[in-house]
């Protein structure tokens, strides 16, 4: 481990711990303060602040400090926690946020936003009364006297702790910021002569004596980071103080009991480095891919024995292949926890009323997907917000209540996963869409359009029907680069809307972009492959030239043929086959010449030949070696009887 692995871990431990602080501001907001949430509050920036004196981050011990103080006269029952409290705690959050992106660039001493955080010092210094001492250790908010102990800590580092990045002499700068230093001790007897000293190791051993009125599990935390690389003894020399000298209150000891617990359970589980974990599936996508090469050869077809034997590989290797991407899924709900946020902040600025509601936060997607998915969900967000949902007042001369709703809701359905985003607002005005589209010449005046298909043109480029532009939505772009994002994850969207009602936004994703079960066509002497979980059924294909829709089982099915769509010859005369795909709630058929059955398809980028070219969404190597191409299905299905696909 070397230093940024080191600085890797706390910025991680920082996002995490803001993401907190919002979360408990958020719910103190809405449902009331109480011990729970307000400790919570302190202990996430006092562990902010612990972790960050360790690194030196001077930026970030400092402002940590003065939100300490606060939240310790919010906890002792000195200051109460209202509104205003809430948004200049929310700020703080922001501004070290952006604080802690500086110090991920690797500029630990750079400010973000100077004047920002003055005001914000100001406002919390205000609210600390301006006292001369508000700036000195969160511990003086009560008497010097009370609880103090004496404590004896011995710290005797490996030689190896300098090479991991650690600094222990930052770890005993810490301690003395939590109390007083009465007397430090170096133990140097492991010191080598001159000449054998390891300029890189570490010989040296330190015990120190601290008055201070940090409790075992404090200081037990300030040394966390290098307690596996350092043998530590925490000894102390006065007898614990009781509850009526200032000692914890018993409900504050049981809570760093269940603290306790807490970080028991924790170390159930680990953190890997996202780039590990993308090795482990490109090495997984290679045995796929050679698993299937054994496969294909003829010597197994030929040797029932060796075929069984590659069939009981074959299934360990589906196991590996599942479980290595099953590393890579992540709750939803990591999307999902920003909103809250938003929502208010928009409700501020709009002075709208809206409530959200959220439900799926579980449901489990690819990592890599999750963080490509923020972008276009707040941009429908805003949306909702700003034009969807009417103002109170509108609202209410509606006859609705005053407080609007918005769902967030996510479910896996057919092996994909679903995101639906609703409002109770006005629904889309479908009159006004064709309106604009026809005057901006997106359709002929005289055009019969469905109204699904009316509903689709909010996505071309540019539409917007806003008569007023605002800081958060109606500048003319953004649905087009939102039904973009999501089709280069090899997603659809769908729209549901009912006039003076509501609108949903309903969004349909695979839950990988690594490897896939696909189904494997041919079309002349290119292969093609489909996501097999789009797959509705295959049949024969006997309708003539010309046509663009058949009757399957009494229900009109727009179709398409792949020869035609990318240009491929084939056969005069060669027999047809039809696949039906459902990407969303629409459904087409894709013509090809035969199929030749479900494979596994480790998913390989475009070429620069191909690359942006609409209806690929990639490639895959077959068991033979050739290439084959994986058909964008949402893309082709989209509208095939207008575009013919």
């Amino acid at each position: 481990m070397d230093m940024q692995a080191v600085r890797s871990v706390l910025l991680d431990e920082a996002r995490e711990l803001l993401v907190e602080l919002e979360q408990n501001l958020l719910a103190i907001e809405s449902a009331g303060a109480d011990p729970e949430r307000i400790n919570a509050l302190f202990r996430a920036a006092h562990t902010l602040k612990g972790s960050s004196g360790m690194f030196n981050l001077h930026l970030v011990v400092d402002f940590t400090h003065l939100m300490e103080n606060l939240l310790v006269r919010v906890r002792n029952g000195e200051q109460a926690i209202d509104g205003p409290l809430v948004s200049l705690l929310l700020g703080c959050g922001d501004y070290l946020s952006r604080l802690f992106d500086e110090v991920a660039e690797g500029r630990d001493d750079s400010d973000p936003d100077p004047r920002e955080r003055a005001r914000l010092c100001a406002v919390l210094n205000d609210y600390l009364g301006g006292a001369a001492d508000s700036a000195a250790p969160a511990a003086s908010a009560t008497p010097a006297s009370a609880g103090l102990q004496r404590w004896r800590i011995s710290l005797r580092p490996e030689p190896q702790v300098l090479s991991y990045g650690l600094d222990p002499l930052a770890f005993i700068q810490y301690l003395t910021d939590k109390g007083e230093l009465l007397s430090l001790q170096i133990l140097d007897e492991q010191l080598p002569a001159l000449a054998e000293l390891d300029p890189e190791s570490c010989y040296l051993g330190f015990v120190l004596e601290l008055r201070t009125q940090a409790s075992r599990e404090s200081l037990e935390q300030a040394l966390e980071f290098i307690a596996q690389d350092c043998a530590i003894e925490l000894e102390c020399l006065d007898p614990p103080p009781s509850a009526a000298q200032g000692g914890a209150p018993a409900e504050r000891q049981a809570e760093g009991q269940d603290g306790g617990r807490s970080r028991a359970a924790e170390q159930v589980f680990i953190k890997v480095d996202a780039r590990k974990l993308d090795e482990l599936i490109n090495a997984v996508g290679e045995l796929v891919i050679r698993n299937s090469a054994c496969n294909a050869h003829g010597v197994i077809r030929e040797n029932p024995e060796l075929s069984e034997l590659l069939a009981g590989v074959g299934q360990l290797v589906e196991q590996i292949r599942d479980r290595a991407l099953n590393l890579r899924m992540v709750p939803i709900g990591e999307v999902f926890q920003r909103f809250p946020r938003v929502v208010r902040d928009v409700c501020a600025e709009l002075g709208k009323r809206i409530e959200l509601k959220v439900s799926g936060a579980e449901t489990e997607l690819d990592k890599s997907m999750v963080e490509k998915l923020n972008d276009p969900l707040l941009h429908i967000v805003r949306n909702a917000m700003d034009h969807g949902i009417e103002s109170i007042e509108a609202r209410r001369a509606a006859g609705k209540p005053e407080q609007g709703t918005l769902s967030l809701n996510a479910y896996h359905r057919s092996g994909a996963v679903v995101i639906e985003i609703s409002d109770d607002g006005r629904g889309l005005d479908t009159e006004r869409i064709l309106a604009k589209a026809v005057e901006r010449g997106l359709v002929e005046p005289d055009a019969q359009l469905a109204e699904r298909d009316i509903h689709n043109l909010i996505f071309a480029p540019g539409f917007s029907t806003a008569e007023q532009v605002t800081d958060l939505s109606g500048r003319g772009v953004g649905m087009d680069v939102v039904r973009q994002n999501i089709e280069q994850l090899r997603g659809s969207v769908d729209i549901h809307s009912v006039r003076g009602q509501g609108c949903t936004f309903r969004i349909q994703l695979p839950l990988t972009l690594a490897i896939i079960d696909g189904f494997h066509v041919v079309v002349g002497d290119a292969d093609f492959v489909l996501p097999l979980d789009l797959v509705v059924e295959c049949l024969e294909f006997t309708e003539r030239p010309g046509n663009q829709v058949i009757n399957l089982r009494g229900q009109p099915l727009p179709y398409m043929r792949l020869a035609e769509r990318f240009g491929i010859p084939r056969a005069a005369g060669a027999r047809e086959c039809l696949v039906v795909v459902q990407a969303g709630e629409q459904r087409a058929g894709i013509v090809v010449d035969r199929f030749v059955g479900e494979i596994q398809a480790v998913i390989k980028p475009l070429g620069r030949l191909l690359d942006g070219m609409r209806g690929l969404a990639g490639s895959t190597i077959l068991g033979d070696g050739s290439v084959a191409l994986l058909l964008d299905v949402p893309v082709l299905v989209a509208s095939p009887v207008q575009s013919s696909l």
